[in-house]
C-alpha cells in the first residue's frame, strides 16, 4: 500500500553485503558494524586481505563492488500471506531444502513478529527446553519452535486435522495471523508454561522416550510428545490437582498403554492414528 517492496527471499545474501559497506541497520533501524573479512584458511590467496573492512579498500575495489549487478526478480503477485509462502517454498526447493519450521519462521516473522517472537521465548522455557534431548540438526532446524507450534495448532485444532501434520500446524498459524481463527496468545501462552511446569515436576527426564522391556529407549518420540503434552494441555486444570508423583505414574502408565502403542509406528501420522494416540492420553491422565 505504501509502494514499498517486500524481500521475500535473499536476505542473507542482500544483508552480508550491506553489513560489510556498513550501510545495514537492524530491526530497531540503529547502524550495524560494518565486518571485516575473514580468511577460511591459512592456506588461502589474498591474505593480505585479512582484518580489511570495506572502507579500508582500494578506491577501485570498492567501485567494483558498489557496480557490481544482482538480479531481482519482482514479482506483482500482492502480498498476501499465502502467496508469499507459496513463493518462498518454490524458491527454496533447490540445494539443501529448509525444513517446515524454517519456512514458517522467515513467512510468519514477517507478518506478525510477536507471535513469533513468543513462539522463540516459548521454546526457551526451562521445563521444556531442558527435557528435550534433540539432535544437533534438529535444534539447527528449529525443531524445538516447531514442537511449541504443534502443541498450539494440535491443542486447539484437533478436529480440523486431517491429514499431514506439518502442513496443519501452517495452515493453523496461517488462519490466526489472517484472522479467521481465534487464538489469544496470553491465555494460551499460560497453558503452555502450567503444562511443561507440571511435567518438569514430575518427570524431569525421559519424558519423551518410549518404555520397552523395563527402560527408557531411544531418542525423543513426537508421539510420546504429542500423546503426553496436548491431553494435558486441554484438561490443565483437572491434571494440576495431581501430585507429582501421581501424574509420574500416569505417564508411565500411558507409555505402556496397548491403545497408545497401537496408534505409533508405521502410518502414525494418519487422522486415525494421532487421535487414537491423544485419546489414549485423555483416557489416563485426565483426572
Amino acid at each position: 500500500d505504501k509502494g514499498i517492496w517486500e524481500l521475500v527471499d535473499g536476505l542473507q545474501r542482500l544483508s552480508t553485503v550491506l553489513e560489510f559497506m556498513g550501510v545495514l541497520r537492524d530491526a530497531s533501524a540503529e547502524p550495524v558494524a560494518p565486518s571485516t573479512l575473514v580468511r577460511p584458511s591459512r592456506r588461502s590467496k589474498l591474505s593480505e586481505l585479512e582484518g580489511m573492512t570495506f572502507e579500508n579498500l582500494p578506491l577501485r575495489s570498492r567501485l567494483s563492488l558498489k557496480r557490481a549487478s544482482c538480479r531481482v526478480e519482482v514479482l506483482k503477485i500482492g502480498s498476501s500471506i499465502q502467496a508469499k509462502y507459496d513463493l518462498f517454498e518454490r524458491l527454496n526447493t533447490g540445494g539443501e531444502p529448509l525444513t517446515e519450521q524454517e519456512i514458517r519462521n522467515c513467512i510468519f516473522r514477517a507478518s506478525n513478529p510477536a507471535l513469533m517472537n513468543r513462539v522463540d521465548e516459548l521454546a526457551q522455557f526451562s521445563p521444556f527446553a531442558d527435557n528435550l534431548g534433540l539432535s544437533d540438526n534438529q535444534q539447527e532446524s528449529k525443531y524445538d519452535r516447531g514442537l511449541v507450534m504443534r502443541f498450539f495448532a494440535l491443542k486447539n485444532g484437533l478436529d480440523d486435522f486431517h491429514h499431514e501434520v506439518e502442513s496443519f500446524i501452517t495452515d493453523f498459524f496461517r488462519e490466526v495471523i489472517q484472522g479467521e481463527r481465534k487464538f489469544e496468545l496470553e491465555v494460551e501462552s499460560k497453558i503452555f508454561r502450567d503444562t511443561f511446569d507440571l511435567l518438569g515436576a514430575a518427570m524431569p527426564i525421559d519424558t519423551w522416550r518410549h518404555y520397552r522391556n523395563g527402560s527408557h529407549r531411544g531418542g525423543f518420540s513426537v508421539y510420546v510428545f504429542e500423546a503426553i503434552a496436548i491431553s494435558i494441555g486441554q484438561n490443565i486444570e483437572s491434571v494440576a490437582k495431581m501430585k507429582p508423583a501421581e501424574l509420574e505414574k500416569r505417564i508411565m502408565k500411558l507409555k505402556t498403554d496397548p491403545k497408545f502403542l497401537a496408534n505409533t509406528g508405521g502410518g502414525a501420522n494418519s487422522r486415525s492414528k494421532l487421535r487414537g494416540r491423544i485419546e489414549a492420553g485423555h483416557d489416563i491422565l485426565s483426572a
